[in-house]
């Protein structure tokens, strides 16, 4: 018998109410049942035009909108909509700006350590040594966990905001477009320390980009969705080097003749 994969995501859709008038709604369809599966240690890449339904997608997976149906397994194991405790174990997130994302309020240290306290049993001295590990092993030093947010460098921010997804040691992390607001030499490190965790941990990742030049570097399969659909998905040498719908072919003429090469 053919093993569970990590990640298996069945019939995901997703529906919005909006306001048509002042006394009028209307169902607005999202994202049309998106089904795939994913390994350990394997990357996805959502990628698509403006309003593909590629971040929606990624928020899902992540718990942070609901979906309208659909299911998704990890290890075979269903993570029920409503279960945040099990979801926060096993799939993290990594959000696009840490500016936004990161508590100025609160020291790095506390940030780091309300996931443990909300999801885990352990002691005040067992989070505190998983916070210094953590935050070590992303490249900062133990005492960030008494800085603030606004005392540390854009880059700094992301690794801390690597770190918290770190935290609860899970099998899979979504990053939605964690790179875009990096500089070239800060978004190198930030790539290279990923895939130096995902080699070591074994962790899978799915990333929502719009590089496709990044993509082809460090994605394993990719998804090209259009209007809320998924139009077309394989190994992204594959996709990249013969697209066979539309949007890909558009996607990949769009960032250049060497993407095809």
């Amino acid at each position: 018998m053919k093993a569970e994969p990590l990640l298996r995501v069945t019939n995901i859709g997703k529906s919005f109410i909006e306001r048509r008038g002042l006394f009028r709604k209307e169902a607005v369809r999202a994202l049309e049942q998106i089904s795939f599966t994913l390994e350990p240690g394997e990357t996805l890449a959502l990628v698509g035009e403006a309003g593909s339904g590629k971040s929606t997608l990624a928020k899902i997976l992540a718990g942070v909108v609901a979906a309208s149906e659909g299911e998704i397994r990890v290890d075979g194991q269903l993570i029920a909509p409503d279960d945040y405790e099990q979801r926060c174990k096993q799939i993290r997130m990594i959000f696009q700006d840490p500016n936004s994302s990161l508590n100025p309020r609160l020291r790095i240290g506390r940030i780091l350590e309300a996931p443990l306290m909300l999801n885990t049993a352990m002691t005040p001295e067992e989070r505190a040594h998983q916070v210094q590990e953590t935050l070590r092993m992303v490249g900062l030093l133990a005492e960030h966990a008494l800085f603030y947010p606004q005392m540390i460098s854009s880059g700094q921010k992301q690794r801390v905001a690597l770190a918290r997804a770190l935290i609860m040691n899970p099998r899979i992390i979504v990053a939605d477009e964690t790179f875009s607001m990096l500089d070239l030499s800060v978004r190198s490190q930030i790539i290279n320390l990923l895939l130096k965790l995902q080699q070591e941990l074994g962790i899978a990742y799915v990333i929502v980009a719009n590089d496709l030049g990044l993509v082809r570097h460090i994605s394993d399969k990719v998804i090209v969705m259009h209007q809320g659909k998924l139009v077309e998905s394989g190994e992204t040498q594959q996709v990249f080097a013969a697209p066979q719908h539309e949007v890909t072919k558009r996607l990949i003429q769009s960032y250049g003749h060497e993407y095809r090469r």
